[in-house]
């Protein structure tokens, strides 16, 4: 089983090996030249900086035809049997094709080893289309020189230069195509210059004739491979053995040349060919077709200037193009320290990088610190206003009156909440009034004006708004009209939360929250006052409807009283007829003897004692009061049969009424002052009634009488007449009627004499019979401290007045 795993393990690391090497590509780089070549080696830097950007995608095999320093027939042929056994085993998926010479050498024998393989070439000097024809699938960079870029830039460092010498072998095919050029060059500057070349010379001449150059010279370097003799000489040996030797500035045209001692030029890149071959393999590789990617033909170069030189032949910098490299320039303190300031930068950046998250860090810690922080006083103000509103809920809860207990509401709120005042109006005035239920200011708060009313028109803005069931809310008055401003600014308040209270779907009253500065409100202080005003509007409410239903029941009551007791006076009454009746008989009798005493006495004078005479006489007297009494008594308990014609003698009427109730006057210690007409004054009422309404209204000035302790107790009666009524005014010096019973004394069963003294039925029958008349009755206390009653009834011939 072991083995079996092994085997198994094997096989797969063998697959993704095969895999892995399926999936990359084989690129051949054949170079014209050897390994070690300034040109050849900035080739390859390119192509490698182009694959290494491209990840592992690559596999990259290199050959070197090494021509530039064996050009023989000889060598060629051995190359190829070399070739002959190697490349005809291997198999590429492209090839790049360095310079000319590797250029010639596929054209010849690429159909043997490269067959319908994609070939990229660069570095081509010299670069025509016939290079290339009979070739297919192939594209590459085409070596081009800017020749004018780089006499232009000998003209712009020394622009007295007259005589410019080329050094340039004469030998290699390069060179031969360079001499080309440097003769239409030539021709094209021949005013501003004289073309000397070094050509056909030995290695020594030209340092020797080098050493002679001076003046209005420059020297353009070109390529000198081969001396007079066929000596090869590489371009380092060039740099070596001739740029030493100039006291002139030397210019080049390829970037293999850039070293100390050599001014510049505009020089091709041997990288950047590199770097476009790359880029076109990877495009070919990709699925492009070779033959659909243009040939780039423009230079591929660029401006590079020594600073060292410039500052040897005292050249200003500023005349270079813009886009000059400047190579050897003083370097900064960042270029010198580049790789420390980039690891310190970097260790920097960490650090910070780490600063900055446990930074983040911290302020999250410390965001959620607050926040529950935040949160847990928000807890806190909640727990205690929850507890304060059960406090108040039991509070209200426990009184039939929420008024009996919002003194304690108020002022637990203004404790717990902190509130300079808090204040509960009414707004069911009919006066367009506000008045106050109920205040509370604190201590903070000692230097508010408070008020027990408002009139609606010093704030009617706020009172339309309330009455809309629409709260307000003012931090420091700022949004309320200049007239409301004022009037809390009077009253030393600064801040103010304004809500409705609705009671049975309408706004009876008004809340009022005030500080006595300017004042933020927060969210949970509006939340409470407004769970404050709901509740009191609940109490509000059900204490109303409380209300009405005691009145309802108290209602019933009274009226189930009433009846009871118009049956016992009804009772009454019967009782009075027989009462009467049987008073009579024996009255008669004791009359009919004493008259027929005084009549024998008046025939026979003398017979009797004065003193028996005069007692008959006042037993008489007596007889015939108490006869008319009773008579009276029983006409006041018959039902009175009322017509709307029916007139009474209202002197006549207060004389029969004072009779039934003088006596009574008089035993308790009261001035009866009648100020009553001579002549009579008719109005419409009915007699009996009429006598009920001055005789209740006499006696309940007795009862007041009888509560206070003076000497002079009087009831004083004015009767006169105007130009439409009968007025009967009723005056007593007595305990004079409370405010707060005036709307309810004409109720029926309302009594202040309690229930063993008094029925209540009273006042209600004098009302009562009075609109039956059509009159009018009115009250008020008197300047003595008692009540008046005055009393108006219509006239029977007003006009006759």
């Amino acid at each position: 089983m072991r083995y079996l795993n092994y085997i198994i393990f094997s096989l797969l690391l063998f697959i993704s090996i095969n895999g892995y090497s399926i999936e990359r590509k084989k690129i051949l780089v054949l170079h014209s030249y050897h390994q070690g070549l300034k040109w050849t080696d900035n080739v390859n830097r390119g192509i490698q900086e182009v694959m290494d950007s491209l990840g592992n995608k690559f596999e990259l095999d290199y050959e070197y035809l090494d021509t530039k320093r064996n050009p023989s027939a000889e060598y060629l042929n051995k190359i190829i049997e070399l070739y002959d056994l190697k490349l005809q085993r291997e198999k590429h998926d492209a090839i790049i094709v360095c310079d000319n010479n590797a250029l010639s050498f596929v054209k010849d024998h690429g159909g043997k080893y490269f067959k319908n393989t994609p070939i990229v070439f660069c570095g081509i000097n010299h670069y025509r289309d016939g290079l290339i024809e009979g070739m297919t699938n192939i594209t590459g960079v085409a070596e081009e020189v800017d020749w004018d870029g780089a006499i232009d830039l000998i003209l712009k460092t020394r622009p007295k230069t007259k005589h410019l010498v080329v050094i340039n072998d004469g030998k290699t095919t390069t060179a031969k195509l360079n001499k080309l050029i440097m003769l239409d060059l030539e021709k094209k500057y021949k005013s501003k210059l004289q073309f000397v070349y070094f050509e056909d010379q030995t290695v020594h001449e030209v340092e020797e004739n080098i050493k002679n150059i001076k003046g209005d010279t420059c020297i353009l370097l070109l390529t000198f491979n081969k001396d007079k003799n066929g000596k090869f000489i590489s371009y380092q040996d060039d740099l070596d053995l001739f740029v030493p030797q100039s006291k002139v500035p030397v210019f080049i045209t390829w970037n293999f040349y850039t070293s100390d001692g050599v001014l510049g030029g505009k020089v091709v890149s041997g990288r950047l060919h590199g770097k476009m071959a790359a880029t076109m393999i990877d495009k070919i590789v990709s699925g492009t077709p070779a033959d659909s990617i243009p040939i780039y033909r423009k230079p591929l170069d660029r401006y590079v200037v020594n600073f060292n030189e410039l500052k040897r032949f005292g050249i200003d910098k500023d005349v270079l193009p813009d886009d000059a490299l400047l190579v050897n320039a003083p370097q900064s303190f960042y270029s010198e320290n580049k790789e420390w300031i980039q690891v310190i930068g970097g260790i920097t950046f960490c650090a910070a990088l780490i600063i900055l998250v446990l930074s983040r860090a911290i302020l999250r810690r410390i965001r959620a610190e607050r926040a529950l922080i935040i949160e847990q006083n928000r807890l806190k103000i909640s727990v205690k206003h929850e507890r304060l509103i059960g406090l108040i809920g039991r509070l209200l809860n426990a009184s039939d009156d929420f008024k009996n207990v919002l003194d304690d509401v108020l002022k637990l709120m203004t404790e717990e909440l902190n509130v300079a005042r808090i204040s509960l109006f009414s707004l069911m005035d009919s006066t367009n009034t506000g008045i106050i239920i109920k205040s509370r200011i604190s201590l903070k708060g000692k230097n508010i004006k408070d008020v027990n009313q408002f009139y609606f028109s010093e704030i009617d803005e706020i009172i339309s708004r309330v009455k809309m069931n629409k709260s307000i809310v003012s931090h420091d008055l700022s949004n309320l009209t200049e007239k409301e401003q004022e009037y809390y600014r009077k009253r030393n308040i600064g801040a103010v939360v304004l809500l409705p209270v609705m009671v049975e779907n309408q706004v009876a009253g008004l809340m009022g929250f005030a500080q006595n500065k300017t004042h933020v409100w927060t969210r949970d202080e509006i939340s409470i006052f407004f769970s404050t005003v709901n509740m009191i509007a609940n109490a509000w409410e059900r204490n109303s409807l409380m209300n009405d239903r005691i009145e309802a029941e108290q209602k019933n009551v009274e009226a189930l009283r009433m009846l009871e007791e118009s049956s016992r006076m009804a009772s009454i009454g019967v009782m009075a007829a027989g009462i009467t009746h049987e008073i009579n008989q024996p009255l008669n009798a004791i009359k009919i003897t004493a008259d027929s005493v005084l009549f024998w006495q008046k025939r026979n004078p003398g017979q009797l004692p004065e003193m028996f005479t005069r007692k008959i006489q006042t037993i008489s007297e007596g007889t015939s009061r108490i006869d008319s009494i009773i008579k009276h008594m029983r006409t006041f308990w018959e039902k009175p049969h009322v017509s709307e014609e029916e007139t009474v003698d209202m002197v006549e009427g207060v004389n029969r009424s004072l009779s039934m109730v003088k006596r009574q006057v008089y035993d308790h210690s009261i001035e009866l002052i009648e100020n009553l007409p001579k002549n009579s004054i008719h109005v419409y009422a009915n007699y009996i009634q009429f006598e009920q309404i001055v005789v209740n209204l006499i006696v309940n000035s007795i009862y007041s009488l009888d509560k206070v302790h003076k000497e002079n107790k009087r009831i004083k009666l004015n009767l006169y007449q105007d130009s439409k009524h009968g007025v009967l005014e009723i005056h007593d010096n007595g305990t004079g009627i409370e405010s707060s019973i005036r709307e309810k004394i004409y109720d029926p069963l309302f009594t202040t004499k309690g229930n063993e003294s008094g029925s209540g039925l009273g006042m209600a029958i004098v009302k009562t019979f009075i609109d039956r008349f059509q009159g009018e009755i009115s009250d008020y206390n008197n300047e003595d401290g008692g009540a008046s009653f005055i009393l108006r009834f219509k006239l029977k011939n007003p006009e006759a007045n």
